[in-house]
């Protein structure tokens, strides 16, 4: 289908950034095979001696110790990749720039997109090139995130994402009420679209 291996980018979120400290910062690499694996085997036991757990609004990538650590070198490797680290604010903007478009996908998956965001802005994606951020999870996924994101109830805002270190929702869609009335919730559609 291309005529060329494609690049790859792993985003992690900074809450659960295993494979961006291993890759990035502390340099372990595939090496042809020849995994130096006293690196991950050090930083997991820096990881258990300070009880550090990963913590994300991303649930499903909050994990401290990927299962395929190996396989993931390699892809990097043949891939020419980068690795790369999102915080949960620049997640759920992502996440709320997705459904402003009319998708929809959980706070793991806008990790994606706010990486392909934070590649575009170094210079690793060029204008030109053509991305694909991959999108696996539901919508639905991960809903009181959602929920607080797009709320104007500043209380429940700082209680579910404050912690976070979620400071604004910038791209906020805000609820709109309308009365059960075909022609009122037509006309509000029409006037926020």
């Amino acid at each position: 289908m291309i005529d060329r291996i494609p690049r790859l980018a792993v985003i992690n979120a900074t809450g659960a950034n295993t494979l961006h400290e291993l890759y990035e910062v502390r340099g372990n690499r595939w090496n042809e095979g020849n995994v130096d694996r006293q690196v991950p085997t050090n930083y997991y036991d820096e990881l258990d001696k300070t009880d550090r757990r990963a913590s994300t609004i991303a649930s499903a990538i909050e994990i401290n110790r990927p299962v395929n650590y190996q396989k993931c070198l390699r892809a990097l490797d043949v891939c020419d990749g980068v690795v790369r680290e999102v915080d949960d604010q620049q997640i759920l903007n992502a996440k709320a720039q997705v459904g402003n478009n009319g998708l929809g996908c959980e706070p793991a998956s806008a990790a994606s997109v706010a990486g392909a965001k934070l590649l575009r802005e170094e210079g690793v994606i060029a204008p030109s090139d053509r991305v694909v951020c991959i999108l696996t999870g539901h919508q639905l996924k991960d809903p009181t995130a959602t929920v607080a994101y797009h709320t104007t109830d500043q209380e429940e805002f700082n209680r579910v994402l404050g912690s976070r270190g979620v400071k604004r929702a910038e791209f906020a869609n805000r609820a709109v009420a309308v009365p059960n009335d075909l022609d009122e919730i037509v006309r509000a559609i029409q006037l926020n679209s």
